[in-house]
């Protein structure tokens, strides 16, 4: 596979590992058409792809956090929104806001059901859209300064990208709802609560994280493929939750 660069994301293959790196304003790619359907358009290709086993998604430190969540919204949400009595955001670009949610739900439900072992690092600050995009990947890594910012409900939005969901089938209802309304999550509180798997340091971390990989892939693809399945199998509902999901 050739390297793949465009102003949202990088796509590189190391052994039988495809590394996706997503860069700048991840809101815009999500936004836009034409570079999302791209992007699904490359996946389906490594999907069949009999070389790769596995994908590994990262993102610059800025890439999934609150500047770029603000600055999206500030441009499709009226400068008065929500009441404290109000139930109903208003947004002044609603099909920039309707392409964003169907897009990121097709991505979270496309990565939970991908074929091949998806895995991730997190860097920086991850908001709420991307946190449960995160949750949608099998095996999850975080840099030591990373958190998760639960900005959306400063702005009077509902949490996207399946995070509820998979809270709740990660922890259960009690402990779900309760983190769904703090400010931050530490990637040591995250570590904690088992939504990541292991911290890893800044240095070398790429590198670090391949060798845990390899250890896994090293097995044959039809034990890989079928360990994934079977385990998704909890995640069933997930395609109606996200159909009730709409903006």
């Amino acid at each position: 596979m050739k390297k793949i660069t465009t102003d949202f994301y990088e796509i590189n293959e190391k052994d039988n590992i495809a590394i996706i790196l997503f860069k700048n304003d991840v809101f815009s790619l999500l936004s836009n058409r034409d570079d999302s359907d791209l992007l699904f358009e490359t996946l389906n290709d490594l999907k069949i792809d009999t070389k790769i086993k596995a994908l590994l998604i990262i993102n610059e430190p800025d890439c999934f956090g609150e500047k770029n969540y603000d600055r999206f919204l500030s441009k499709i949400m009226l400068s008065e929104t929500t009441s404290d009595i109000s139930e109903i955001t208003n947004f002044s670009d609603k099909k920039s806001r309707f392409r964003e949610i169907n897009t990121l739900n097709r991505f979270v439900e496309y990565i939970a059901n991908y074929n091949k072992l998806c895995f991730t690092v997190l860097s920086g600050c991850i908001v709420t859209p991307f946190f449960g995009l995160a949750l949608a990947t099998d095996i999850r890594y975080a840099t030591p300064e990373t958190f998760f910012s639960l900005a959306h409900n400063k702005y009077g939005i509902h949490p996207s990208g399946g995070l509820p969901y998979f809270l709740v089938h990660e922890l259960g209802y009690n402990k779900a709802i309760e983190l769904m309304f703090c400010e931050n999550i530490s990637s040591k509180k995250a570590l904690e609560l088992s939504l990541i798997n292991k911290i890893v340091p800044n240095e070398d971390y790429l590198e670090s994280v391949i060798n845990d990989i390899e250890k896994i892939t090293k097995f044959p693809i039809s034990s890989l493929t079928s360990t994934k399945k079977l385990c998704s199998v909890v995640r069933k509902s997930l395609t109606d939750y996200l159909e009730s999901d709409r903006a």
